[in-house]
């Protein structure tokens, strides 16, 4: 198979094995002619990952969950990202927003923000607490200085 000009990193906060959205996602970009990684986290009980039509890339993170957790996801995400060829990179919901900001800001690459849900409501973040009331100010920040947005539908 010819590689494609275009290569997008598709970043989720998961351990990619069963989020068949995603993987329908990924498998729609590769069908349009686009080389297609999805990136994630791999967890001690992660299952191995086969068959599919793209590369993958799991990170061992040395945090499960909370501000740390995202911290370490987004430093890593945007170190890992740093130093690959890409075109497009494609955040799968606020958690990986802002690696993917930042990069898209040093490399001059295209951002696609995938909000499928309205991430500040998930029942996880408490109305009025610190961790949603950061959120909210991190995808603010972002949508000021974005260039565009628009919703896709795949």
């Amino acid at each position: 198979m010819a590689r494609s000009n275009h290569q997008i990193y598709v970043s989720v906060s998961n351990d990619l094995f069963s989020d068949m959205r995603v993987d329908k996602i990924c498998n729609t970009l590769v069908s349009m002619g686009f080389e297609v990684t999805l990136v994630g986290r791999k967890l001690p009980e992660s299952l191995p990952l086969s068959g599919r039509k793209y590369s993958t890339k799991r990170m061992k993170l040395l945090f499960r969950k909370g501000a740390l957790f995202y911290a370490e996801l987004n430093a890593r995400l945007f170190l890992f990202l740093l130093f690959k060829r890409h075109s497009f990179l494609l955040a799968n919901d606020l958690d990986t927003l802002p690696a993917n900001y930042a990069l898209s800001k040093v490399r001059g690459s295209t951002l696609i923000y995938d909000s499928h849900e309205y991430f500040t409501e998930v029942p996880e973040l408490v109305e009025g607490s610190f961790a949603k009331n950061t959120w909210l100010r991190i995808e603010r920040f972002i949508f000021l200085f974005a260039s565009f947005t628009e919703t896709l539908a795949i």
